[in-house]
């Protein structure tokens, strides 16, 4: 990549005159158009790349918005970034914070390789669907910029969580409610700790609730994983289970289309809960609309933004925690516990 002086030298001119044309001050400078012509042909012939990180420290004093990194996983929670984005997009526009967000992908245990977050290049970093590794990395190093860990616990950093049992124990408690006696499980291989929560405090409140369980696991977090693990559990129970609790949307939608094409009717022949962690739209017009356990992810996307900034403006210290609450939405897969039990 060519430098300042390389392009000065190529072109014929003083590196200070290159300088200014290339920093957008040449009209006030009073720089001829042509000599501006002159050095963006070069630029492009030479492959010349302006130096963000040396031109921001530079700007520092001329108070340029600050960089604020979202880590976010490459695996199947990729499309959920969106509910996050939009909550993100919501606290900047009502709170008029000047700051430039980046989205920094990794994949799952490998955060310990992201250069970016070792060599402290952001002002404050957001980091999400961290895996175990990923926090031991986290909490064994020093940063010497703000972190938030999105839905973790942390000894060291800030947090913005939900309460996972009480994501579990719910759609139990909900199910009990509406007279349900045989329960199901459509889940996946744990990819954190409190996706395991989740479903171990569903089954211990269903076994303290009088539900028997049907556990089924490992399959893809998924659509084709839920229709896929629907089919298991049709062909191996009998009776059939009368309620499922889906540990996402994508397999909820799955399963719902493998109940349709084997003729099994929601609510009629049996309901099912979901974790509500897509879209609200996918939600709400799957061919039976999903009633789920929501988890908030633009409140906590809006929460983690202003945790960045109570800690950048030092308004309070690492580490502590919010959780925020949870609800219950109601829609056609699920009656609610004001109905009449079945």
């Amino acid at each position: 990549m060519a430098s300042i002086k390389e392009l000065a030298a190529y072109i014929g001119l003083s590196p200070s005159t290159v300088s200014i044309v290339l920093r957008g001050k040449a009209e006030e400078r009073n720089i001829p158009a042509r000599t501006q012509e002159k050095v963006w042909e070069a630029a492009k012939v030479l492959g010349y790349q302006p130096n963000i990180i040396a031109r921001r420290l530079r700007g520092q004093s001329k108070n340029l918005p600050l960089v604020i990194a979202v880590f976010w996983a490459t695996d199947f929670r990729a499309h959920m970034m969106v509910r996050f984005l939009r909550g993100l997009q919501k606290e900047l526009m009502e709170s008029k914070k000047e700051y430039e967000i980046v989205i920094q992908p990794y994949s799952n245990d490998t955060l310990c390789d992201v250069t970016s977050l070792r060599n402290n290049m952001y002002n404050a970093a957001i980091i999400c669907n961290a895996s175990k590794a990923d926090t031991d990395y986290l909490e064994k190093n020093i940063f010497h910029f703000p972190i938030v860990l999105y839905n973790r616990t942390s000894e060291r950093y800030c947090t913005v969580n939900v309460d996972d049992e009480e994501m579990g124990a719910l759609p139990a408690k909900i199910f009990t409610g509406r007279g349900h006696k045989r329960a199901a499980v459509i889940t996946s291989a744990s990819m954190f700790p409190g996706m395991e929560v989740r479903i171990n405090s569903f089954i211990s409140t269903c076994k303290e609730l009088g539900l028997t369980i049907a556990l089924l696991d490992k399959v893809s977090n998924s659509m084709s994983g839920g229709y896929n693990g629907a089919l298991e559990l049709i062909s191996s129970l009998s009776p059939l289970m009368d309620c499922v609790f889906c540990a996402s949307d994508a397999i909820a939608i799955g399963a719902l289309r493998a109940f349709h094409k084997n003729g099994i009717k929601l609510p009629e022949d049996l309901e099912l809960i979901s974790i509500g962690n897509g879209d609200r739209e996918q939600e709400e017009y799957a061919s039976t609309s999903l009633s789920v356990i929501n988890l908030p992810m633009e409140e906590m996307a809006i929460q983690c933004l202003r945790t960045i900034t109570n800690l950048i403006s030092n308004v309070t210290n690492a580490p502590y925690s919010t959780v925020l609450p949870i609800k219950y939405i109601q829609r056609e897969s699920c009656g609610s516990l004001d109905d009449n039990a079945q």
